[in-house]
């Protein structure tokens, strides 16, 4: 495990001695910088998301992932980058449901959507991500980009569309699902 302050117990002192080489590794960005001064945030971040989860085990990975980039230099903004290893990670986790169930309550809930609309992060990464989807959008061919603007956001059933277009029903549900596919790869390929 990395820390922010080393304590002297040799496994400890390993870790320490990981961390100030890994500020050579990504010296752009130095790493013991970011992990001291984002730590604590990220850990808290996903504890808030995964609660009973062992966040600070989780927030270790997501440092080890950011050491896992080959180009660190590349990366402009460590904090908006870990926050986007955060929330994948998240979402991995409640994907291969290891967290416990848990109740949530309606303060809860309104205290998370509060926080997400002025966390800045968020904003960040939700900005991020609309650029790259308008970017895959337009790179779709005119007539999957039609469908698939049609089904999303005017809201048409793909029966509606057909008859709109005079194309088949199966043939509206390809273009669909290949529009989704191509934006799910756009994103993927942008973290």
């Amino acid at each position: 495990m990395i820390t922010a302050e080393p304590v002297e117990r040799p496994a400890d002192r390993d870790s320490h001695a990981m961390a100030v080489t890994l500020d050579t590794a990504c010296p752009r960005i130095g790493f013991t910088r970011v992990y001291r001064q984002y730590y604590e945030e990220i850990r808290r971040f996903i504890a808030f998301r995964l609660p009973g989860s062992d966040s600070a085990d989780l927030a270790q990975e997501v440092f080890i992932r950011l050491l896992s980039v080959e180009d660190s230099r590349a990366i402009q903004q460590p904090r908006s980058f870990l926050y986007r290893i955060a929330s994948n990670l998240v979402l991995d986790q409640l994907r291969l449901g290891r967290n416990r169930a848990f109740h949530v309550t309606i303060d809860e809930v309104v205290e998370y959507l509060v926080a997400d609309i002025a966390n800045p992060e968020i904003i960040a990464c939700a900005q991020e991500e609309v650029a790259i989807l308008q970017k895959a959008i337009d790179q779709l061919p005119p007539r999957c980009r039609t469908v698939f603007l049609l089904h999303r956001f005017g809201e048409r059933s793909h029966g509606q569309i057909a008859e709109e277009l005079g194309i088949s029903v199966n043939m509206v549900e390809k273009h669909v699902m290949k529009a989704i596919a191509h934006c799910r790869r756009r994103l993927l390929d942008a973290e």
